[in-house]
C-alpha cells in the first residue's frame, strides 16, 4: 500500500466522523495559535519597549539622586569635563499635582528641565515653542503640556497663551507636545507638564537640587566609557574611598533594554509553557480518539489483513490519520494565531512581525504531536491478529 492510497483512505475514515475529527483538533488549534500569538506579541513587545526606552535617547545616561543631592555644580562639571556629551539636562520630578483650567481639572505630574530634555527625547511641539533662555534664567512661570493634559482641559484646540493653575500656582502655556502614548504598565507618557528647572526649584520643591541628571553621548560606542568616567568623577566629588559602594545610581538605555529583554524572555517561557499544556491536551485527545477508532474498526482491520494488508500498512494508515488530524489543526491554529496576533498589535499600535521560521516550526511541532500521540494506537491496530479481529463484534 503506497502513501497516496494510505492518505486517501485516512481522509475517508476521518470524513466519516467530521464532528469528532474537528473536536479532536481543537486542542492542537488552541496550542499552535497560542504559540504563534505568544511569539508574535513577544517580538512586537520587544520592538515597542525598545522604542519607548529610546524615547529618553538611545545613548542616554541617567544619574539618580541618592544619599547626596545632585546640584548645578555637578551638571556644569559633567558638561565641561566630557566633550563626548551631546545633551545634558537636570530633572526635577513631582507627581499627583492638580491642574485646573476654568471648571476643568486633571491630576498630572511635572518635570523641571532645560531644553535639552526635548532634544534627548526628540519630542516636538505641535503648538507653540520650548523655553527661552530668559524663561530659564528668570524662572518664569511657563509650561509646555503633554497631549493628554491638552485634550482633557482644552479639548483639541491650540492652548498657547492660556493660563492654568498648577497646584494653585498660575502658569502660562507656551507649548503643547506631540503624542507619545502609553507604557505597557498603563502609565500615560502624555499626562505631564514640563517647566523650567529653575521655576521648579523655586515654585514646586523649594530646594536647589535635582532628582536626576540625564545626559546623552554623540554615539552609542561612547556610552560605556562615559558612564565609567562620570561614575569616577562623582565618586571623587563625594569622597567615596576605593572598595566602598556608590552613594548614587546610574543607568543607561542599554541597561533598561536588558531589563526589558529579561522580562520579555520570562513571559515568553511562561506563555510557551501554557501553550505546551494545550498541545499535550490536544495530543492526548488525538490518542483517545484514535484508540476509539481502532476499537470501532477492528473488524475492518481484520478484513484488510485477511486480503493481504501487512502490519506496516495498518500502522502507516493510522499514523497518517493521526498526523492529518494534528496537521490540519496546526494549519488552522497558525491561521487563527496570525489573525488574532494581527488584531492585537493593530489595536495597541505595535509592529506586526511575521516570522516564517516560527510558522514552520509550529507546523512541524503540530505534526510531531500527531506522530507521538498517534503511534501507540497505530501500533495497537497493526498488532491485531486477523482471526481475532474478524471475530470482533
Amino acid at each position: 500500500m503506497n502513501l497516496r492510497n494510505a492518505f486517501i483512505t485516512a481522509l475517508r475514515a476521518l470524513s466519516r466522523n467530521k464532528m469528532r475529527s474537528a473536536l479532536t483538533s481543537i486542542g492542537i488549534i488552541i496550542g499552535i495559535s497560542s504559540v504563534i500569538i505568544m511569539v508574535g506579541i513577544g517580538n512586537s513587545a520587544r520592538i515597542a519597549v525598545k522604542k519607548r526606552i529610546y524615547t529618553a535617547g538611545a545613548n542616554a545616561i541617567t544619574i539618580y539622586d541618592s544619599q547626596k543631592p545632585l546640584t548645578m555644580r555637578n551638571l556644569e562639571d559633567i558638561k565641561r569635563m566630557f566633550t563626548q556629551i551631546q545633551y545634558i539636562t537636570p530633572q526635577i520630578y513631582k507627581s499627583k499635582l492638580l491642574v485646573k483650567y476654568k471648571k476643568r481639572e486633571i491630576v498630572s505630574r511635572i518635570y523641571g528641565v532645560n531644553n535639552d530634555f526635548f532634544k534627548l527625547k526628540d519630542w516636538d511641539v505641535i503648538y507653540g515653542r520650548y523655553f527661552s533662555d530668559l524663561d530659564i534664567a528668570s524662572g518664569n512661570r511657563v509650561v509646555v503640556i503633554g497631549e493628554t493634559v491638552r485634550t482633557e482641559i482644552f479639548g483639541y484646540v491650540n492652548p498657547v497663551g492660556e493660563i492654568i493653575q498648577i497646584d494653585s500656582i498660575p502658569f502660562k502655556v507656551i507649548g503643547s507636545l506631540t503624542e507619545l502614548g502609553q507604557a505597557f504598565s498603563g502609565r500615560d507618557f502624555d499626562n505631564l507638564l514640563v517647566i523650567p528647572y529653575t521655576t521648579a526649584q523655586v515654585r514646586i520643591i523649594g530646594e536647589k537640587k535635582f532628582d536626576e541628571i540625564i545626559t546623552s553621548t554623540f554615539s552609542t560606542e561612547e556610552v560605556d566609557s562615559t558612564t565609567t568616567s562620570i561614575r569616577d568623577y562623582l565618586r571623587i566629588k563625594h569622597s567615596i574611598p576605593p572598595g566602598k559602594p556608590d552613594d548614587f545610581r546610574m543607568e543607561t538605555s542599554k541597561d533598561k533594554l536588558k531589563q526589558a529583554d529579561y522580562i520579555a524572555n520570562v513571559l515568553r517561557i511562561l506563555l510557551a509553557f501554557i501553550a505546551s499544556i494545550s498541545l499535550i491536551v490536544g495530543g492526548i485527545g488525538i490518542m483517545n480518539i484514535m484508540l476509539v477508532s481502532v476499537s470501532e474498526r477492528t473488524r475492518e482491520i481484520g478484513i484488510r489483513m485477511a486480503i493481504g494488508a501487512k502490519r506496516k500498512d495498518i500502522l502507516t494508515q493510522f499514523l497518517i490519520e493521526s498526523i492529518t488530524l494534528s496537521s490540519a489543526g496546526g494549519i488552522i491554529g497558525i491561521t487563527l494565531g496570525l489573525l488574532i496576533y494581527f488584531l492585537i498589535v493593530f489595536f495597541v499600535n505595535w509592529p506586526f512581525l511575521f516570522s516564517p521560521l516560527w510558522v514552520l516550526i509550529s507546523f512541524l511541532f503540530a505534526s510531531s504531536v500527531g506522530i507521538f500521540f498517534g503511534y501507540y494506537p497505530a501500533k495497537k491496530a497493526s498488532q491485531l491478529k486477523p482471526i481475532d479481529a474478524l471475530r470482533f463484534e
